[in-house]
């Protein structure tokens, strides 16, 4: 029945009613509130639930705490799950692809509550929403650049629609911390409130959005979505590239520093491109075969092969 559509239970995520709004609340604050791929999958649920979902207005997404609205990817999750599993990565990214697609195409109001630090690819949510809301003590943060990665569902294309150019580049490559007045002085959210008063200001607009027409509210967001939903194509090739850097040696470092919660640092990646090589291949194509052992596609720099130990003919050039 359409009544108890929103009748269900998840492990990562609530969903609940309040008045004419559907709440959708990331509930894994021990973890900064950072979504895996279950996580991911719920939300999506969620989102198809509320789309049908009789007396539902308007859809609040929310986290747990009043620390952290989300730190992004679960680190310590794919990188024990997914960091010698490039097919289940990328059907991950193909999770975080769905998830702010269906935001998008969503037929009512969607409203980011800000309820704490919006860093990395959480920033995709409010950058997904129809309206943010964002607390006073919270700060918006890209991280990317910094630990061997890329913004690429969300992020680095819809940035710059939001706050222009230059100041997006200063966002992305220099993980400029935006905190709250400047984020509402540069149009990145509607509102901000302290975190005592936040839910009383989304409440102010779910009682505005609940007044107007609900066909003219969907083709309305169908309309000024245009843009956002031409970013789409961007983000299937940053599914894929991001696919093929995940085992370079920029992730690796940048991941597995945080997730061993490490100092971490580039200087390896930057002596792999100044020996004209790619963080992919930091000793060269893999063009090199062994003769002793018959195993092929080696790197071309290396002197001895990596499965037998026998001598290498020809590297350090491609055969």
């Amino acid at each position: 029945m359409r009544e108890a559509i929103l009748d269900v239970s998840y492990e990562d995520v609530k969903l609940e009613r309040r008045g004419l709004a559907a709440w959708i609340t990331i509930d894994r604050a021990s973890r900064g509130n950072s979504f895996r791929r279950q996580t991911l999958d719920e939300i999506i649920d969620a989102l198809e639930r509320v789309t049908d979902a009789p007396d539902v207005r308007a859809v609040v997404i929310t986290s747990a705490g009043d620390r952290f609205f989300s730190t992004g990817g679960d680190v310590g999750d794919y990188w024990t799950r997914y960091r010698d599993d490039m097919i289940g990565m990328r059907a991950y990214e193909r999770a975080l692809e769905k998830t702010f697609a269906e935001m998008i195409h969503c037929p009512k109001p969607i409203i980011h509550r800000i309820n704490g630090d919006c860093v990395g690819g959480a920033n995709a949510f409010h950058l997904a929403a129809d309206i943010a809301v964002m607390s006073t003590n919270a700060k918006l943060q890209q991280v990317g650049t910094m630990i061997g990665s890329v913004g690429g569902f969300g992020p680095t294309q819809w940035w710059p629609q939001v706050v222009g150019d230059k100041r997006a580049r200063e966002i992305l490559l220099c993980c400029k911390a935006v905190g709250a007045e400047l984020a509402l002085q540069w149009g990145a959210v509607n509102a901000i409130a302290p975190y005592d008063k936040l839910d009383e200001t989304v409440q102010a607009y779910v009682d505005k959005l609940a007044k107007g027409f609900p066909d003219a509210m969907r083709y309305t967001k169908v309309s000024v979505n245009a843009p956002k939903e031409l970013a789409f194509r961007e983000m299937t090739q940053a599914r894929e590239w991001l696919t093929l850097h995940f085992p370079s040696m920029e992730s690796r470092e940048g991941f597995g520093a945080f997730f061993e919660k490490r100092a971490v640092t580039s200087e390896p990646s930057w002596k792999a491109t100044d020996t004209g090589h790619v963080t992919v291949a930091p000793y060269g194509g893999f063009s090199i075969s062994c003769k002793s052992c018959d195993a092929t596609y080696l790197p071309e720099n290396h002197k001895f092969c990596g499965m037998c130990g026998g001598e290498l003919a020809g590297s350090g050039k491609s055969t």
